[in-house]
């Protein structure tokens, strides 16, 4: 399939409405159906909001070649030119659009769609085992998450990555995706670092996929009416980490159980209304009965071993229902959205372990007698811990999102969103220490804290393509609160310059962001509640551009640069503890954050797209009641790099190879519960590599009939250089009292198998 001027046609859409079977064209505009022979078939043909009918009457192998064409006027070229799907992304600041299809061959442990955002500039996420992320130094709490313009939720209870579930995002039922990591629309809500958008797609045709591996398992399902009126995409997930768990420094007993269920759904109920329905379970259980623990730790001249012995179990319960109906209207003009959402959430968490520790020297002299063996025990003592929490939450939703197309280049968009939020959390959790002698309790919380409250926020903006080169989009974004009663008004501008020389888009964005508390900011560590606590605010700029050029053997590759600054005022300070944010819930503290991301992708091999990412970033911030300055935040990883590497044989680009490298400089951590000594220390750099070998057969088949349309076979070496990357610090006493960090590792080296069928 070609266009007027026989260029190729990518992801066009080739269907049989009467089959009810289509499929797409690839990066050559190539497709292939089979279809009866010798029947007078309609075929459609769709590409960028336009389409095309034709008949067609089979041999038994027809070729059928399709001009699509997309200029029918001279004004009509300028057009398609500001329309194009990778232009529109590319005029936004800080904006990458992703191919979720990728992630089936990036080598991970669950298939999370998170993990791609980790090889990006600005992204950190230091840990394999949770889907969390943090962008341009912000935390896990700043990002945004839409799935067709509907918010999700995280859980709120989870301490340890282990504990999680998948993300919310299912990969097979996805077909847009676009994150933004600073300067956004004011379309977007009131977050602090970033927006990952999504958008699940409508089936053309039936189909399905089945994924079968050691650590995931997951299926979907998809197809329409013979009508094509409704369509449904149907997703079911299991991750099944026991295997992998088995591999951290803790032993015992691991029986985790996560499963996910997702289902989208459309009906065009008349030419201009249509309905959509999203819903999704999501079902977690996490139980571990802990037996014992190594750790060896130290400096060449003074090495330390820990031993401990575990006695009880730790149990994390939660279920999450999300779901949503939206109705839209549409005509040449206006689109206008109403969606009404609801999410409820009950998490409970359970713990009841004793540790008892051995603290000693070891020999670190290499053909010494009792080489690495104890030779003087320093410490020796004991930890209980008692968890009893339940959390339940409640959120409602009714939400406006409306678009105007006055002129083909003025564009006005609005809305609104009001929510009712309920909230019932019951915390009853207490530590002690019993170490030479002597017992420490090191916290006490009991709370029982009942909260139900309304939101309310609105966002008015303006979209001008001055000329073909020039865009400018300005809004504005309101916010209330009815806790503590705080409006917050928040301005953005951006503007993008199209080289006329390079095909080069300059970007600039300025505004303010801002972060209403919800109740995870409220809670301080003991369980009380400041309900007069302020929304976090921020002031953000970025310069940066955007290139598209022609490398050796003219093949295509893109760099984008971006230098920002944020400076953020009404801060609510917080300590991060694995996955888990303790918040101090006060407003007096300042914070800044700058830095550059870079990145290049293209085709360092012919016929693949790798990439390499960048970041230099610095971020601190002014705690009042420390009296000690400007700090390090939690997240102030001053240094990333991301590698994302695709390979084949030669001969036979079936066989691939796949390799994702992340390296970051290390991050703050302090004693805990003592605030005086936040973040003084000095983590261990983010080391890691995992690479994957996989082999893709097209159209399986048995005696001249096809069973399968795809099946793709995968290896994954996981955390192949088997570093022991450390994700939080333990803190021990020897007889003399003074405390030592023990690093909590991550996941050794692992071996995971996958095969994917798609039918």
């Amino acid at each position: 399939m070609f266009d007027e001027y026989q260029k190729p046609l990518e992801i066009a859409i080739v269907s049989i409405p009467s089959l009810g079977i289509g499929t797409n064209t690839n990066t050559q505009g190539f497709y292939s159906l089979q279809i009866p022979a010798n029947q007078l078939l309609r075929i459609k043909v769709s590409y960028l909001g336009k389409s095309k009918d034709t008949t067609l009457q089979a041999s038994e192998n027809t070729i059928l070649e399709i001009n699509f064409y997309l200029k029918v006027t001279e004004i009509e070229a300028i057009s398609v030119f500001g329309r194009k799907k990778d232009t529109l992304q590319r005029l936004e600041v800080s904006t990458f659009r992703l191919d979720a299809k990728r992630l089936e061959a990036m080598p991970s442990a669950f298939g999370d769609f998170n993990k791609i955002l980790a090889t990006l500039a600005g992204v950190v996420s230091n840990n394999e085992l949770s889907s969390t992320y943090s962008v341009r130094g912000g935390n896990f709490d700043e990002n945004l998450v839409y799935v067709n313009d509907i918010q999700i939720y995280r859980p709120f209870l989870i301490r340890a990555g282990q504990q999680e579930g998948l993300s919310f995002i299912n990969p097979n039922l996805a077909q847009e995706v676009s994150f933004s990591s600073g300067g956004w629309q004011a379309k977007y809500g009131d977050k602090l670092s970033s927006v990952l958008s999504v958008n699940y797609r409508k089936p053309t045709c039936k189909g399905g996929s089945l994924t079968l591996g050691i650590l995931n398992n997951q299926a979907h399902v998809e197809g329409l009416s013979k009508n094509q009126k409704f369509t449904y995409l149907l997703g079911i997930r299991r991750k099944s980490s026991r295997y992998l768990l088995r591999t951290l420094p803790v032993k015992g007993e691991y029986l985790p159980q996560f499963l996910d269920f997702q289902g989208y759904f459309t009906y065009q109920l008349s030419k201009k209304w249509s309905a959509e329905l999203l819903t999704s379970y999501a079902q977690n259980r996490y139980l571990v009965r802990p037996a014992s623990q190594q750790s060896t730790f130290g400096t060449i001249n003074r090495v330390l071993r820990l031993f401990v012995a575990f006695e009880g179990q730790e149990t994390m319960n939660y279920d999450i229902t999300q779901n949503a109906l939206k109705l839209t209207f549409q005509n040449e003009k206006l689109k206008s959205s109403w969606i009404l959402s609801q999410v409820f959430t009950t998490e409970r968490e359970y713990s009841e372990v004793e540790g008892g520790y051995r603290l000693c020297e070891i020999n670190p002299n290499f053909g010494t007698q009792g080489f690495n063996e104890c030779v003087l025990t320093v410490g020796i003592g004991s930890e209980y811990l008692h968890l009893r929490n339940r959390f339940q939450a409640q959120i409602y939703a009714l939400e406006n999102r409306s678009v105007y197309d006055w002129k083909a280049n003025h564009r006005t968009e609005g809305g609104f969103r009001i929510s009712h939020e309920v909230i019932d959390d019951i915390l009853q959790e207490y530590n002690f220490l019993d170490s030479s002698g002597f017992v420490r309790i090191n916290y006490r919380n009991f709370a029982n804290n009942f909260l139900e409250s309304n939101r309310f926020s609105a966002f008015l903006q303006h979209q001008w393509d001055i000329d073909i080169r020039q865009r400018l989009t300005a809004g504005v974004r309101l916010t209330y609160w009815d806790i503590n009663r705080e409006w917050v008004a928040s301005p953005t501008l951006q503007y993008a310059l199209r080289s006329a020389r390079k095909d080069m888009i300059w970007k600039f964005a300025v505004g303010m962001y801002q972060q209403p508390p919800f109740y995870r900011e409220l809670r301080s560590f003991e369980g009380n509640l400041n309900l007069a606590l302020l929304a976090q605010k921020s002031w953000q700029a970025i310069i940066g551009n955007d290139w598209n050029f022609r490398g050796w053997s003219e093949r295509k590759f893109r760099l984008t640069n971006e230098i920002y600054y944020k400076y953020l005022w009404d801060v609510v300070p917080y300590d991060v503890d694995n996955v888990r944010l303790r918040y101090y819930p006060t407003n007096e503290a300042f914070a800044y954050a700058y830095g550059w991301d870079m990145r290049i992708s293209g085709e360092l091999i012919k016929g693949t797209e790798s990439w390499f990412s960048m970041s230099l970033m610095k971020t601190e911030e002014n705690v009042a009641f420390d009296n000690k300055g400007f700090i390090r935040r939690p997240t102030d990883q001053r240094f990333t790099l991301g590698v994302y590497l695709e390979d084949y044989l030669p001969n036979n680009p079936t066989w691939r190879m796949n390799l994702n490298l992340v390296w970051g400089s290390g991050l703050p951590f302090n004693v805990p519960n003592n605030p005086n000594l936040r973040n003084v220390f000095q983590g261990k750099s983010f080391r890691r590599v995992d690479i994957g070998f996989s082999k893709f057969v097209d159209k399986v088949r048995f005696k001249g009939k096809t069973l399968f349309q795809s099946l793709w076979i995968g290896a994954d070496i996981l955390n192949l250089l088997a570093i022991n990357n450390p994700v939080s610090y333990s803190w021990v006493s020897d007889l003399n009292g003074q405390r030592y960090a023990i690093p909590n590792a991550l996941s050794a080296r692992f071996l995971n198998l996958r095969v994917i069928v798609k039918w």
